[in-house]
């Protein structure tokens, strides 16, 4: 009877005990959570009831596992322990060796340069070209100063008139199928000078070709001279008595033939414009 009591009064007395392992465990759970890096409390828990006493008088609470403890430790570890965030790594960027852009110039627009007043010049040359056989003005004709190199154009009358400094100065006239002529020529300041040219054509050209002989031997006569009148052009006959003018303006003239021991002699001689005048002079001894 006595050890029946005792089961009983020691089986109380645990069930009793319960309440206060329970506050134990409460307590001890609450603390590891406010201070789970210092303290780690684990638990295992087997569910005790007054049915796991009522069949065996001899069983006890199972002793906490060394193991459940480890693994709570674990637990409140991982928690504690931050996860690992993927930071994103800087974007390496390739160095560039691309040359800076140079700036482009600025466009620089042009300073207009005034277009200088013509002003008239202080003096002038004037006149006009004709034809020497016909006296017909000869239309374009080039007329030039020099020094300066200042040119105009006949216009259709002939007449030319050039602008130039006061000073001296040689005009030249010049046409297609004519002989150039020049003439100098001094203008003052505000003042024209008038000049007049006659071209020759080309075309009135001519020659003329003789013999000088004794009129009596009918020898040729070397050494004779011969004057084309007007012309100013004097010719010596070689040893056949021959004289030439290879060009001559149409026209007449006279021809004076002398020799020494020979009377002179005087003829008159028509050029015609592409033609040649041949003549025969045949002087007589004194």
């Amino acid at each position: 009877m006595k050890a029946a009591r005792r089961r009983l009064t020691r089986r109380l007395g645990l069930l009793a005990l319960l309440p206060l392992f329970g506050l134990v465990f409460w307590t001890a759970a609450t603390i590891a959570s406010s201070l789970p890096g210092l303290i780690v409390v684990a638990v295992n828990v087997h569910g005790i009831g007054l049915a796991s006493y009522a069949g065996d008088s001899l069983q006890r609470p199972a002793p906490l596992s060394i193991q459940v403890l480890q693994d709570v430790q674990g637990d409140v570890s991982a928690s504690r322990t931050p996860a690992p965030t993927a930071s994103s790594a800087p974007t390496p960027v390739a160095p560039s060796h691309a040359p800076a852009p140079r700036p482009l110039p600025v466009p620089t627009l042009p300073i207009p340069t005034p277009t200088p007043t013509p002003t008239s010049a202080p003096a002038t040359i004037g006149g006009q070209v004709l034809d020497s056989q016909t006296l017909r003005p000869i239309a374009a004709a080039t007329v030039a100063v020099s020094p300066g190199g200042n040119s105009v154009l006949t216009d259709a009358n002939g007449n030319f008139t050039i602008g130039v400094n006061a000073g001296s100065y040689t005009v030249t006239a010049s046409a297609p199928s004519y002989n150039k002529a020049s003439q100098s020529v001094t203008v003052a300041f505000g003042q024209k000078a008038t000049i007049g040219f006659r071209l020759v054509s080309v075309a009135a050209y001519g020659s003329l070709v003789g013999t000088v002989t004794n009129s009596l031997s009918q020898d040729p006569i070397a050494g004779a001279t011969v004057t084309l009148s007007s012309l100013g052009m004097i010719r010596v006959t070689d040893t056949n008595g021959d004289f030439s003018y290879a060009l001559v303006l149409n026209g007449t003239y006279t021809l004076t033939v002398s020799a020494t021991g020979y009377v002179t002699q005087r003829r008159l001689v028509t050029i015609k414009p592409g033609q040649t005048t041949t003549v025969q002079i045949a002087l007589a001894h004194t």
